[in-house]
């Protein structure tokens, strides 16, 4: 009996301490009725934070749209507009004017004088097909004068015509010809027909008239002299143009391996370039166009001939490609435009 009542007590406790356990709430597990509310509350607290990001991405896509959209522009933009937007990237603004032929918009780049000197102005064309600042010894030079006391006026050139795509059908590979060659068997044949290639000469001269006659009211800025410096077949068109009186003459006249395709214009370079009345540097180099080297000796002569005056000839003795040759052809401009303008 003394055992059992002790056993008969400790289960009365523990049916006791259960019971009480059973009665505190904050004992009990939790119930998932109850944290639905709570999963419930946590979402509409996601909600916003994932909604203001959906207007961030639609707001991206109005800055994209302009890109596009200037690109597009760019692609479709007249040459001479799409030429001008590319050069403005890495030149200064206050270097780019524009000037229109045609109702064309093309660049005029200017570059004022550096130091006290003030001697006048450099008009500077590149070669055909390139820009105003095409590179290579012109741009050099338009940049390199300035110290030298001459503002520059580099021209944008004119253009040349793309060159024709002749393609043969396999068929006729095999088939006799039913025509003779027209051109001599030593010279290379024409990319286009005589009148077409006089009608495009004649629209390029037409072009270089129009861009000199609108220098006046840029050149009012530099006062002084005139230096005319140009190369290859902007050569031959300008000097076509001074011997015509369609332009007028500079005070000085620097070329640079002047030349044309045309055979007739390009043998007649000689003596137009004799006949010209300013004083003349005739620049020759090495490496020049095939056209150049085979006039260079009979320019020299016949301006000896007729008795030219100031007309000089300097062969340069290194690849214009070389960029000591580019000083070496910078300090004789400088040096003979000074001399022979009377600007010292």
């Amino acid at each position: 009996m003394a055992r059992i009542i002790p056993s008969v007590l400790g289960l009365t406790l523990a049916l006791a301490s259960a019971s009480l356990f059973a009665a505190d709430p904050s004992t009990q597990a939790p119930d998932p009725n109850t944290q639905a509310p709570e999963t419930s509350t946590q979402a509409p607290e996601s909600a916003p934070e994932s909604s203001p990001q959906t207007p961030e991405s639609n707001t991206q896509a109005p800055e994209t749209t302009p890109q596009n959209a200037e690109t597009s522009q760019a692609s479709t933009a007249p040459k001479g507009q799409a030429a001008a937007k590319r050069t403005s990237n890495y030149l200064p603004a206050n270097e780019i004017k524009q000037i229109t032929i045609d109702d064309q918009p093309l660049e005029l780049l200017v570059r004022s004088w550096e130091g006290r000197k003030k001697l006048g102005a450099a008009i500077i064309l590149p070669a055909t097909n390139g820009t105003a600042d095409a590179p290579g010894l012109m741009a050099f030079v338009r940049r390199n004068i300035n110290a030298a006391g001459w503002a520059s006026l580099s021209l944008t050139p004119p253009t040349e015509p793309p060159a024709p795509n002749f393609a043969t059908p396999a068929t006729e590979v095999t088939s006799a010809g039913s025509a003779q060659l027209s051109s001599p068997s030593n010279k290379p044949s024409q990319k286009v027909k005589p009148e077409q290639s006089n009608k495009h000469l004649l629209e390029q001269e037409d072009f270089l008239v129009k861009s000199m006659s609108q220098l006046d009211s840029v050149g009012t800025d530099f006062p002084g002299k005139r230096v005319l410096i140009t190369a290859d077949q902007s050569a031959g068109l300008l000097i076509s143009l001074l011997s015509q009186k369609k332009i007028a003459d500079p005070d000085v006249l620097i070329v640079i391996n002047p030349y044309s395709e045309d055979e007739a214009r390009n043998q007649a370079i000689a003596e137009k370039l004799a006949k010209l009345t300013m004083p003349i540097l005739d620049i020759q180099s090495p490496d020049g166009h095939p056209a150049s080297l085979e006039t260079a000796e009979q320019r020299k002569s016949l301006a000896v001939t007729l008795e030219a005056p100031n007309y000089r000839q300097t062969t340069l003795a290194l690849n214009l490609d070389n960029e000591s040759a580019w000083q070496n052809c910078l300090n004789a401009i400088r040096g003979f435009a000074a001399r022979m303008s009377g600007a010292n």
